[in-house]
């Protein structure tokens, strides 16, 4: 049983680490949300990342995601990859991720898998290789090693190891490994958002490579991302017969920053804008 630091609740369902129960979240967020930052801090200073997206006035703008960080001299955004060196803004790119990826066999454990042609069938013959479950077949699972959120409880959180290492991969590596035997690519993470314009690139190229056959392009992201680089999602997703999957941690704003540490204004708009 955990106490509620501001009203002095007790429940299981406080969290130790937040130290503020959902109704003061939901109602008392001026006083619950500094509390609820506290462990965001903690999180984030334990893999050396930014404990807050910069805002430097006049720092390097970086509009790829909700945070938009304003990069001060040598100091790294909130995702951990991009740097303000010497005036420019380096790291990442179209060209160079960090990321790792792995062959998995379908049909596989999508959340989509019951709509998706992988599974189903649908769409065939345009877009699945079978009337129904693609046997035979792979996912190119593509894992990247970055966020634009902080999510306390990331099921996948040992992404953060991987973040400020200073290896990156080349784009045709992955491109690469889309064989003639893999039918789709699914970015995850971590999370696509912060390195869309190397996913994108990527899919392009794959899908060059594989000249008209099947090959879906999906996504399973946090949806904070640029609004025009989801309008490039989309269409990449929708000309290919993949499919974009959304992980809406909370519906209510200051619940949502206080288990994700940023704003779900972004997620919430580019949801609706999907639909």
């Amino acid at each position: 049983m955990t106490k509620c630091r501001l009203c002095q609740a007790t429940a299981n369902s406080i969290s130790k680490e937040l130290g503020v129960c959902l109704r003061c979240i939901r109602e008392r967020p001026a006083e619950a949300l500094p509390a609820a930052m506290q462990a965001h801090k903690k999180s984030r200073a334990a893999f050396r990342l930014p404990q807050e997206p910069p805002k430097e006035p006049g720092g390097l703008l970086c509009k790829i995601c909700v945070n938009e960080c304003c990069l001060p001299e040598e100091q790294l955004g909130y995702c951990g990859l991009r740097r303000n060196e010497r005036g420019k803004i380096t790291g990442v790119s179209s060209e160079e991720g960090k990321l790792s990826w792995y062959h998995d066999p379908l049909p596989t454990n999508c959340v989509a898998d019951w709509v998706c042609p992988a599974g189903t069938g649908v769409g065939y013959p345009e877009y699945a290789y079978s009337r129904g479950p693609e046997y035979g077949y792979k996912n190119l699972a593509v894992f990247f090693h970055a966020c634009s959120f902080n999510c306390l409880f990331c099921q996948n959180w040992h992404f953060r190891e991987e973040t400020l290492k200073p290896k990156t991969t080349p784009i045709g590596k992955l491109v690469a490994d889309a064989d003639e035997r893999t039918s789709c690519i699914c970015y995850f993470g971590g999370d696509p958002s912060s390195q869309l314009p190397f996913a994108l690139k990527a899919s392009r190229e794959a899908l060059k490579a594989r000249k008209g056959k099947i090959l879906r392009i999906c996504w399973e992201t946090n949806g904070s991302m640029h609004q025009s680089l989801l309008d490039e999602m989309i269409e990449l997703a929708l000309n290919s017969g993949g499919c974009i999957k959304f992980d809406l941690k909370a519906w209510d704003e200051n619940l949502h920053v206080a288990l994700a540490g940023i704003t779900n204004k972004r997620t919430i708009e580019n949801f609706l804008r999907v639909g």
